[in-house]
C-alpha cells in the first residue's frame, strides 16, 4: 500500500460492509448467504485492525522528535501490522481455508492447501464486491473450496 491512513480507510470499510449486507439480502442460496456473512465478519476484523493502527500511530507520534522515536515511526510506516496481516498475507478465503499454519520445534510455517475458486455465479454478486475491496483497500478476498 503506497500511503496508509487508517482514519481514511475506516469509512471505506463501513461502506463496503453495508454493500455486502445489502447484497446478502438478495441471495437465493445458503452458500451465498454464508460467504456474505463471513465477509462481513472479516470486514469487522479489518475495522478492528484499523482502530488498532490508529492507536499505534498515536503512540508513535508521541515519541517523534527523539532519535529512537523517529526511527521507530519510520520503521513502522514501512509496512504496518495491518498491511502485513491483511494486504501482504495473500488471498483470504471466505469459504474454505486455503492455508494451514504448521508448527514444529517452536517454528511456524504457513503451508498453502490445494483449492479451487468458487465460480462467480455461485457467489451471487460477491465477486464484484471482492473487486471493490481489492481496489479500495488492497485486500484480496476470494471464495475457495479445498480439493
Amino acid at each position: 500500500m503506497t500511503t496508509f491512513n487508517a482514519l481514511e480507510l475506516i469509512p471505506t470499510v463501513a461502506a463496503l460492509r453495508g454493500e455486502v449486507l445489502a447484497n446478502r439480502e438478495a441471495c437465493k442460496t445458503d452458500f451465498a448467504r454464508s460467504v456474505h456473512d463471513r465477509l462481513v465478519g472479516k470486514l469487522d476484523d479489518v475495522a478492528a485492525a484499523l482502530h488498532e493502527e490508529i492507536a499505534m500511530e498515536q503512540e508513535l507520534s508521541g515519541i517523534r522528535g527523539t532519535p529512537d522515536g523517529d526511527a521507530w515511526y519510520e520503521i513502522y510506516h514501512d509496512c504496518t501490522d495491518f498491511e502485513i496481516r491483511w494486504v501482504e498475507s495473500g488471498p483470504i478465503s471466505v469459504a474454505d481455508p486455503i492455508y494451514k499454519d504448521v508448527s514444529f520445534e517452536g517454528e511456524t510455517c504457513r503451508v498453502g492447501l490445494d483449492y479451487t475458486i468458487v465460480p462467480d455465479s455461485e457467489l451471487e454478486g460477491l465477486a464484484e464486491i471482492f473487486d471493490a475491496i481489492r481496489r479500495k483497500l488492497h485486500i484480496v478476498f476470494i471464495a475457495a473450496r479445498r480439493r
